[in-house]
């Protein structure tokens, strides 16, 4: 797939300069840019023509083949207490990896510290906007709550459709795109304390799907 960046507080400077970041990005780039349309379409045939109206479940089976493949935690929890661990997918990221990078800040040659990335893809309705920007934030700042997942002095990541994947990809009206998104930013940027990369999933350019009205539901084939 083609996607297009926002770099929030220099996340895409970030991934460019620190080696272990660099190859984490990578490895996102890579997953992402070997979804063909191909394997949209035939993912969404055999799983989801005539049940689901839009691609939506189908990058996320296709993002997350990728990801795990290359070693990346699934639904990582974001605090190690039991009350938050137990209530669904509300206290979770959808991927993060773990790595160190040099410690420049400790005066002391060889000393590393923890960092990472963590990736939340965000396909639901507008108004989760400003969570899905948040849980990035909590992986990435000290909280008086255990943390299970820490990225630390890494870079948080939030996949969503562009306006042209969202009337290409059967996406309902009220999902929020990367284009509003974009406008959460600047007010927010007081609490978006860490760095970010905003991707912008691109519409295939080989189909669009076609909905078909079934009763009160439409379906995309």
């Amino acid at each position: 797939m083609k996607f297009i960046t926002h770099s929030h507080r220099f996340g895409l400077e970030i991934f460019n300069e620190v080696k272990e970041l660099n190859v984490l990005w990578g490895e996102l780039e890579s997953a992402l840019h070997s979804i063909s349309d191909i394997d949209l379409q035939e993912h969404f045939r055999i799983n989801y023509e005539g049940k689901s109206k839009s691609i939506s479940q189908t990058i996320n089976a296709l993002v997350k083949d990728r990801l795990t493949k290359a070693g990346w935690t699934e639904e990582s929890h974001l605090f190690a207490d039991k009350m938050y661990r137990e209530q669904g997918g509300r206290w979770r990221l959808d991927f993060s990896k773990a790595t160190e990078i040099a410690d420049t800040t400790s005066g002391v040659e060889g000393r590393k510290q923890p960092a990472g990335v963590a990736v939340e893809v965000a396909f639901n309705h507008g108004e989760a906007i400003a969570w899905n920007l948040l849980k990035p934030v909590i992986a990435g700042e000290l909280n008086h709550v255990p943390q299970e997942t820490k990225i630390g002095a890494g870079v948080g990541v939030v996949i969503c459709a562009t306006k042209s994947l969202k009337d290409a990809g059967g996406f309902d009206s009220a999902v929020g795109e990367y284009e509003k998104i974009l406008e959460y930013l600047r007010p927010m940027r007081n609490f978006l304390t860490v760095p970010m990369v905003i991707i912008g999933l691109e519409a295939p350019e080989s189909f669009h799907l076609a909905l078909h009205k079934e009763g009160s539901k439409s379906i995309g084939i």
